[in-house]
């Protein structure tokens, strides 16, 4: 059976759009590297996700997948299956958020845990404790990435 001309082109034109966020989205993305600090690794999965959507529909889940540690990357599955996790009960409120806090805590060379309170947009505070740890072998040598994001607790109010 032929497809309509016009529900084609539509079709055409949804998969061209689709195929060039997805290359922005990958050109846009932080990769790991060794000159990353461990509170910048930090830093740049919290603005990712404060700015979930921009410039594509869950860029900051990505740029947040592409610094979670090889071992975190077999444990919560592949990018969807972590997209999940992250539009879920426990932590969605990171997405689209209005602001956020970073307290280095303790580091001992390898691994590095820092306080985050980060600020709904309904004006609610929450507390996360962030690990990263210090990758050793493999694609990721000595990038700093992510082991640890505990569940939120309550905070008070924010501003």
């Amino acid at each position: 059976m032929r497809m309509p001309s016009s529900i084609a082109v539509a079709v055409a034109a949804m998969i061209a759009i689709y195929s060039v966020s997805w290359a922005v989205r990958a050109a846009d993305l932080v990769v790991p590297d060794p000159s990353i600090a461990p509170e910048e690794v930090v830093a740049i999965q919290m603005k990712a996700l404060q700015f979930n959507d921009n410039p594509v529909a869950d860029f900051g889940i990505a740029q947040t997948w592409n610094f979670a540690h090889p071992r975190n990357r077999a444990a919560t599955g592949p990018l969807q299956r972590f997209a999940g996790m992250l539009k879920g009960a426990a932590y969605g409120t990171m997405l689209n958020h209005a602001s956020h806090r970073i307290v280095a805590q303790e580091s001992d060379g390898t691994r590095a845990s820092f306080d985050v309170f980060m600020e709904t947009t309904t004006g609610r505070m929450l507390h996360f404790m962030w690990a990263v740890e210090l990758v050793d072998g493999g694609e990721f040598d000595n990038c700093w990435m992510t082991v640890a994001v505990s569940t939120p607790r309550d905070a008070g109010q924010g501003s």
